[in-house]
């Protein structure tokens, strides 16, 4: 079995803190985020550990997985880099596959915000390993109008973060 072992910085995103029954982002596996200083390319960095799990027949990422994660970097980074804390469900996304990943790559994904409207968010993701990009995707979010509804029940894990500060002094 492979450990996740994500890069520094990286904390696990909880989906599913406080349900009584996992939601579809825990059964695909462990998803992390690194936020890094405003207005990079690094502001919001989602990346995970490719397992067997993930994988098609022929020990290649499933095109399914680089799917659902270029979503939610889509959604979630494009959200965080505009400022909003609001639920926006996807209304479009076109998807190119650029290059292959196998088990043991660590994945990154990054979002651009390409424009935000008053009810649209245009974006692009890349998903990379390493520099090398596997992924490019365009996405297109309903931004709800009034309060919305908030980000759910999500939230970063900051147990590892505790235990990895305690272990080094």
């Amino acid at each position: 079995m492979i450990d996740d072992a994500p890069p520094a910085g990286f904390l696990r995103i909880d989906f599913d803190r406080g349900r009584p029954e996992p939601t579809f982002n825990s059964h695909i596996g462990n998803l992390y985020v690194r936020k890094g200083e405003k207005d990079t390319r690094d502001e919001f960095v989602m990346g995970f550990r490719v397992h067997r799990h993930m994988c098609n027949p022929a020990g290649g990422l499933h095109g399914g997985m680089m799917m659902t994660v270029a979503d939610l970097v889509g959604s979630m980074g494009g959200t965080t880099l505009i400022g909003l804390r609001k639920f926006v469900p996807t209304v479009n996304m076109t998807f190119d596959f650029v290059a292959p990943a196998k088990v043991g790559d660590w994945i990154e994904g990054r979002c651009e915000v390409v424009r935000a409207t008053r009810s649209l968010l245009f974006s692009n993701i890349y998903l990379t390993v390493g520099e090398e990009k596997i992924v490019r995707a365009s996405g297109i979010y309903k931004i709800p109008s009034g309060d919305g509804q908030a980000f759910g029940k999500a939230r970063l894990d900051r147990g590892a973060e505790v235990t990895a500060k305690s272990s080094t002094t």
